[in-house]
């Protein structure tokens, strides 16, 4: 969540207080919202919840004290922060408005710098707490497919041994390499959360490294090997020879690989194929992973890479669908400078394409 114009709601019942706040905070671009009584506030955000709510707490009818009560039975201090407006000697009040939850406090009359520094320490606190929460989610959603790949090698390879089945030891060092390379991933995944918590929330730190992509698309297809082979799916890849080197951080662009082949596969039908391809002009390299599913609507180009958003098609087999892997690759390949998009095949199904930059030597 990113707010590039703050909802302000100021509830004042007196008009003259209601013209200086909207006269002295015009200038900081705020969408600014008044409320003349604690009753109409309870509605304004029922209807919309703002950033910030600037409260006074002498209201007719319903006190302020009142309204921060109601609020904070529905609202946390980070889901709505609450900032008092209260008479200089009013100590007791402003005792009892922080004991109930109110994040803050001015008094009148109003000293307005001081009032702008605490709604900017606010609303950076209520942003950070929201990009922690889409970090983890994120974290959190490609954690899932690695334990998925774990608990399919284990199971299987379980089921040979207590079925006293015969059994290849090239199958076996096959399984456990998936198994160790399944959870190498999942580390890179948790020293990114930690990374991110030691440096701030939500701030997901690249370490570059040159990169020949050929490596990692066939990692990426010996782990959705036996996913393509339980669904009837070809998978199969076709990397350019001389393919340029990309300075990236291996394990984030291995996530947006793994997100765009199991996207692929999740709505793909038996029968169907996949192809993950390279194509490079010298300058930049492209990723494209193409199959011959359904393909997509007009509708749904528009809500891509957006969060949690809904799209024509679901999966053929019923398989869990988040709504995140597609924002996530678009996160990532943006913090590469690179470009991420998607096309409708001419023939049958969708082509799911990401650009990064060649890796070029700095002149010394």
């Amino acid at each position: 969540m990113y707010f590039s114009t703050p909802y302000i709601l100021i509830v004042e019942d007196e008009e003259f207080n209601r013209e200086i706040m909207a006269l002295r905070l015009q200038s900081y671009k705020y969408n600014l919202k008044f409320a003349v009584n604690g009753q109409q506030a309870l509605d304004m955000v029922a209807e919309k919840k703002p950033d910030v709510i600037l409260l006074d707490i002498m209201l007719p009818e319903i006190m302020g004290l009142q309204v921060l009560h109601t609020l904070r039975q529905k609202y946390s201090m980070v889901d709505l922060p609450i900032i008092m407006v209260t008479a200089i000697d009013e100590d007791q009040r402003i005792v009892r408005a922080l004991e109930l939850g109110a994040n803050d406090y001015v008094s009148k009359p109003i000293n307005f710098p001081i009032l702008i520094a605490r709604l900017q320490t606010q609303l950076s606190l209520k942003q950070l707490s929201a990009l922690n929460a889409e970090f983890m989610a994120t974290a959190s959603h490609d954690l899932r497919k690695p334990i998925a790949v774990i608990q399919d090698a284990a199971a299987s390879s379980q089921l040979k041994f207590s079925g006293n089945q015969s059994f290849d030891e090239h199958e076996i060092l096959k399984k456990l390499d998936t198994i160790s390379k399944s959870a190498n991933f999942m580390n890179s995944i948790v020293d990114c959360i930690l990374d991110s918590q030691a440096g701030g929330f939500g701030q997901i730190r690249l370490t570059k490294i040159p990169l020949q992509i050929e490596s990692l698309i066939s990692e990426t297809i010996n782990h959705h090997l036996s996913y393509a082979s339980d669904k009837s799916i070809n998978l199969i890849s076709k990397v350019e020879q001389n393919t340029p080197s990309i300075e990236v951080d291996r394990s984030r662009i291995a996530q947006v690989l793994d997100n765009l082949v199991d996207n692929a596969l999740k709505f793909c039908s038996a029968n169907d194929t996949i192809t993950v391809s390279t194509k490079s002009d010298g300058d930049s390299l492209s990723v494209i992973v193409s199959d011959t599913g359904p393909g997509l609507i007009d509708s749904d180009f528009d809500q891509l890479f957006v969060k949690n958003s809904e799209l024509s098609n679901n999966p053929t087999n019923n398989e869990s669908h988040t709504g995140l892997g597609l924002s996530i690759c678009k996160q990532l390949i943006d913090m590469h400078n690179g470009e991420i998009g998607a096309m409708n095949n001419n023939d049958k199904g969708t082509s799911f394409w990401f650009k990064l930059p060649a890796f070029k030597l700095k002149p010394v």
